[in-house]
């Protein structure tokens, strides 16, 4: 290719113009050096003053470690059993004056809607938001435990209702008596309970009772644990209560009935009282695997009551008394609280039977108006004449709906106060468990100073008379009119129970019946 005059012109120029460049003697890398000498320089500057911040803080003084003994190395505590139970000291109350009950009321008394909480899931253990953000009603802003039933397990009722120290400690002593004497599949067996004692260290518990009554007294012994804030799914005895469960579930026909096979005429008594406690335990947790039990158990009830009356062993016999229709409707309270379908004329019913039931002096009868109630011919006869029926039917006319200054309510009051609580050792012929559970919860709702009376003589009663030591630790000895038939289980769950009322029910106000604030049907 020819270059043109142009392009010589511009060559020849551009040589003369490089050729005029001086040239350096200078090597290239020394050239070079100075600038990669100033940059290493403050590199190692930069290191330098690094590895010094890091060995500074490395060899400073460091706070004390937490030392964590493990479980093996710490020594159990065993009780010094010489030392006295306090029994009647209540907790001092700094207040110019003792109200006779708080105006806090019990979330399970309230009525029920479906409507779910704002921030409520039915996955959570409580209806509340229990995160770092959240409000809740036992402690405030931040984190905490409460839920629809964090006020009757906070107990904050116990010393203003008449509770103590020593009624705290009797609950807890029966509980742990009845964890330690269940058996392994679930139940606690009225005549064979024995063979959970620990013979290793102890004489075995003696007090068996019948065996056609597992149902129930397993069923008083599961409400006792939940009356203490204990579930199938929260609570120390938590694992207990959901073994009592699930044996309880097992013993459930296709038609709702629960212990109907125990062999006994009498074995609605099974059904009522496992009504009430699968009724209360699905109040608390909404536990939906416990709804369908639950409401299977109450279309039992209904199904088997009376028309317009009661309730007795067979279903729409005809006959009516007050001791299985008392049961009856403590289970339909429970019930009516944890929202199941339960039809207000079977409270209506309850109350025209205990009318029926009652004399113009206000006592209630068993069968017949104002009778004795019932006895065992040849067993208990000899014992004290009680007005137990009439503790039933007080109680069960306030869940009903009647008022506390119902004519027929003040006159039985004065029945109970006339036989106030008595454990008459040796004779022991006063000693009625069963009319003490039942009376003492119709005081409560009395309140006053009557209800002050009874529940002291109730803890001159149950707490001295509470086993101490050995294996019947925290039990009772089943003495009294019932304790043959129930036995040691049966004697220590109800007077558990007993024990339990200063937080058990909140106390209904004058003006307010069970129907109004769950929703009568």
């Amino acid at each position: 290719m020819e270059t043109t005059a142009f392009e010589e012109e511009y060559e020849e120029e551009y040589m003369q113009e490089y050729d005029s460049y001086p040239v350096s003697d200078t090597p290239w890398w020394m050239r070079k050096a100075a600038p990669v000498l100033i940059s290493a320089g403050v590199h190692l500057l930069l290191l330098w003053m690094a590895a010094f911040v890091v060995f500074t803080m490395v060899n400073s003084k460091q706070p004390p470690a937490l030392e964590i003994k493990p479980e093996s190395m710490i020594i159990p505590i065993e009780p010094d059993w010489n030392l006295k139970t306090a029994m009647f000291t209540n907790p001092r109350v700094e207040a110019e004056k003792l109200v006779e009950f708080v105006i806090a009321e019990l979330e399970e008394e309230y009525e029920l809607t479906p409507d779910i909480p704002k921030g409520t899931s039915f996955d959570c253990h409580a209806n509340k938001n229990c995160g770092a953000t959240g409000c809740v009603d036992a402690h405030g802003v931040g984190p905490g435990r409460a839920g629809a039933y964090g006020q009757r397990w906070g107990r904050g009722r116990l010393a203003n209702n008449g509770g103590s120290v020593g009624t705290v400690s009797g609950v807890d002593r029966a509980l742990k008596w009845l964890h330690y004497h269940q058996d392994k599949d679930g139940r606690w067996d009225q005549d064979g309970f024995d063979k959970n004692c620990d013979t290793r260290k102890y004489t075995a518990c003696d007090g068996r009772g019948t065996r056609q009554y597992d149902v129930a007294v397993s069923s008083l012994a599961l409400l006792a644990f939940m009356g203490h804030a204990n579930t199938h799914k929260v609570g120390k005895f938590r694992k207990t209560v959901k073994r009592g469960f699930d044996w309880l579930l097992s013993q459930q026909e296709a038609d709702g009935s629960l212990g109907r096979n125990a062999g006994a005429e009498s074995w609605i008594y099974n059904h009522a009282i496992a009504t009430m406690a699968l009724c209360e335990a699905y109040a608390v947790t909404r536990d939906y695997k416990l709804k369908k039990p639950a409401q299977l158990a109450v279309d039992y009830i209904r199904n088997g009551q009376n028309g317009g009356l009661g309730w007795k062993y067979e279903s729409r016999s005809g006959r009516n008394d007050t001791s299985v229709s008392g049961w009856m409707v403590l289970a339909l309270k429970a019930a009516k609280t944890a929202g199941l379908s339960v039809d207000k004329s079977m409270f209506d019913g309850a109350i025209n039977w205990f009318d029926r039931a009652t004399n113009t002096a206000g006592k209630c009868g068993y069968m017949r108006p104002g009778d004795d109630g019932s006895v065992i011919r040849g067993v208990n006869e000899h014992y004290a004449k009680l007005p137990t029926m009439t503790g039933v039917s007080v109680i069960c006319r306030i869940f009903c709906g009647q008022s506390r200054n119902e004519a027929k309510i003040l006159r039985g009051v004065d029945f109970l106060m006339a036989h106030v609580p008595e454990w008459n050792k040796p004779k022991n012929d006063r000693v009625d468990m069963y009319y003490w559970y039942y009376a003492t919860y119709a005081m409560f709702q009395c309140g006053g100073q009557k209800w002050r009376t009874w529940n002291k003589a109730m803890k001159e009663a149950l707490l001295p008379t509470q086993r101490i030591g050995g294996c019947a630790d925290g039990s009772w000895d089943p003495v009294g009119k019932w304790g043959m038939v129930g036995g040691r289980v049966y004697a220590t769950a109800i007077n558990a129970l007993t024990l339990e009322i200063y937080y058990r029910y909140a106390k209904i106000r004058p003006t307010e019946t069970l129907t109004a604030r769950a929703g009568g049907r």
